[in-house]
């Protein structure tokens, strides 16, 4: 990361980095999801992440694109992929540590009505993400990577968060949570395809409803400290990551299980395989 991204990390708790993705590959990540349909589930009853909130409520659901690392072949190669995206990879080295590992990837599907999500995460005691600066860097324990596949214009909807809310010392009042108590320091983030949305989870976001005209289609992966367990059933491997006999070496190494000694370290393995390849 270059000065001015670590300043502008540092004080909001997010970072956008601008075509990280290729068109060739937006087009095959979209192809991937347009074969796929039967994968997107509608968070219906109460998996709604609106909670009720007047101000998060649409005509219909939010779409989850589950599973996308499983998908039968060729699909799930572009997904693949994306696990150790050099450029990707190298911002997480700034901001978690060269030994990083996986914490999970899933897709977001909105067509126009589709409800919002509350805000969560900040930067208290009371959330389980932390950011903290000490030793001349930075350091975050869960890292969200949001790879959109399509545009998101000003008014769309889709992400929003209040910027510095990782740095927080009181917890988001629930009427703020729930966009119902509008403070004027919620921040929406347009986008293009193919730039990512790089954020801490100790920061506070959520979902504003999708009006856009288009199909919002965005993928988040997730990455973690090497010994943060972020879910159940991540100590054994073949479970979460069935298809780990396929992947290469440095995105098995990525996959590993959370424990703290003696971690591979992703970052060497990533400059090993770069210069094999040259």
């Amino acid at each position: 990361m270059n000065d001015h991204e670590k300043y502008s990390f540092d004080i909001n708790g997010y970072i956008i980095a601008r075509g990280i993705l290729g068109p060739e590959q937006v087009a095959a990540l979209n192809e991937a999801i347009d074969n796929n349909q039967d994968h997107v589930r509608l968070r219906e009853g109460d998996l709604s992440l609106a909670h009720d909130s007047p101000a998060l409520k649409g005509t219909h659901c939010r779409g989850d694109i589950s599973g996308i690392l499983n998908w039968p072949k060729p699909w799930c190669q572009p997904f693949r992929d994306l696990l150790s995206h050099p450029p990707a990879l190298r911002y997480m080295f700034s901001l978690i540590g060269d030994r990083i590992r996986f914490g999970n990837a899933n897709g977001i599907s909105m067509t126009t009505g589709a409800e919002g999500c509350v805000l969560h995460g900040g930067g208290t005691a009371k959330n389980t993400h932390l950011y903290r600066y000490t030793n001349g860097r930075m350091w975050n324990n869960l890292m969200g990577v949001c790879y959109q596949l399509a545009d998101i214009h000003p008014g769309d909807g889709g992400f929003v968060c209040i910027p510095g809310s990782h740095k927080a010392n009181y917890d988001t009042p629930e009427d703020v949570i729930s966009m119902e108590h509008d403070l004027g320091c919620y921040v929406h983030v347009p986008m293009q395809a193919g730039d990512a949305l790089i954020f801490t989870e100790a920061l506070t976001h959520g979902t504003l409803p999708w009006k856009g005209r288009h199909e919002r289609r965005t993928l988040l992966y997730r990455y973690a400290d090497g010994g943060f367990v972020n879910a159940k059933g991540m100590n054994d491997v073949k479970q979460y990551a069935p298809f780990y006999d396929e992947l290469t070496p440095l995105q098995q190494a990525i996959m590993e299980p959370p424990y703290n000694a003696g971690r591979p370290d992703i970052a060497a393995l990533l400059e090993a395989q770069e210069k094999g390849a040259s």
